[in-house]
């Protein structure tokens, strides 16, 4: 039976869920700059603001809503659907706008953010995260006539990809502490000549960690990372990083690792091993 050719469907899907057998898949690149990366807000910060630019070509609308994440020991980020006893969310405390805004090209808007404290709000860190995803274009693009085959179903697929930051409110008086476990360092080799220290950091207290990690042979910088984090409520975070190319560690080799807060100068963790 010849099936009818479907020219007019587009769906929009996340990325992580294009599943749908092999139809044409077209991917909206973000073409949005956003900034800051990461929203802090406290007690005696409770106000903040993000600003993005349509970077792209073409005018361009986007969705701005908040959503609910949790982070993995390997730092990936998953959807919650059932939250967990401990995990607390900002978006019942945070207000944002506009939730929506159209872009020419090279058009920027700044997203208002404010910390809303209800009187029975408890302690602790409350966090969410801010989506950013582009609606789908009127008009997507249809097969040519001649390219349709007798018994085969067309769609074109459209995925729409967001950008994602997170928006972390802390309420009372909160504290964090990080070790890096000395048994759980190793050096492994990636690849052809690529070598990654791989070790674990664990976090304690009622707020997360967000800094950089650095390894030293001696004096000398061997290996860093940016950006690692540690959500609450995990505990525990498996961090690899990259030693540089002009450098061989090796068996028997001190390497002392250091992780440091953002816009803080004295570790929060370190450790010195050897390598086995």
């Amino acid at each position: 039976m010849k099936l009818l050719l479907i020219k007019s469907m587009v769906l929009l899907l996340t990325a992580a869920q294009v599943i749908l057998g092999t139809p044409t898949v077209t991917v909206i690149a973000a073409d949005l700059m956003v900034y800051p990366t990461r929203v802090v807000l406290t007690d005696r910060q409770r106000t903040a603001q993000v600003d993005i630019i349509n970077s792209g070509a073409a005018q361009a609308t986007y969705k701005i809503t908040m959503v609910r994440r949790r982070m993995t020991e390997t730092g990936d980020f998953r959807e919650v659907t059932t939250p967990e006893k401990d995990e607390k969310f900002a978006d019942e405390v945070v207000k944002f706008s506009p939730r929506q805004v159209t872009l020419l090209p090279g058009g920027g808007q700044t997203i208002r953010i404010m910390f809303k404290i209800p009187p029975q709000l408890g302690p602790g860190e409350y966090r969410s995260h801010m989506l950013f995803t582009r609606a789908a274009p009127a008009i997507a693009s249809l097969p040519e006539q001649e390219d349709e085959e007798p018994g085969v179903i067309k769609m074109n697929i459209v995925a729409n990809v967001g950008i994602s930051i997170p928006v972390i409110a802390r309420h009372g008086e909160l504290e964090a502490g990080a070790t890096i476990d000395p048994a759980s360092v190793e050096l492994r080799q990636q690849g052809g000549k690529q070598q990654v220290l791989a070790f674990t950091m664990l976090r304690n207290g009622t707020r997360s960690v967000y800094g950089d990690v650095a390894a030293y042979r001696g004096e000398d910088k061997v290996a860093e990372g940016k950006g690692f984090a540690i959500y609450t409520p995990n505990t525990a975070r498996k961090v690899a990083i990259v030693v540089q190319e002009n450098t061989r560690l090796r068996s028997g080799d001190t390497v002392r690792l250091v992780f440091t807060e953002r816009d803080e100068k004295k570790p929060l963790a370190e450790t010195a091993v050897v390598l086995p």
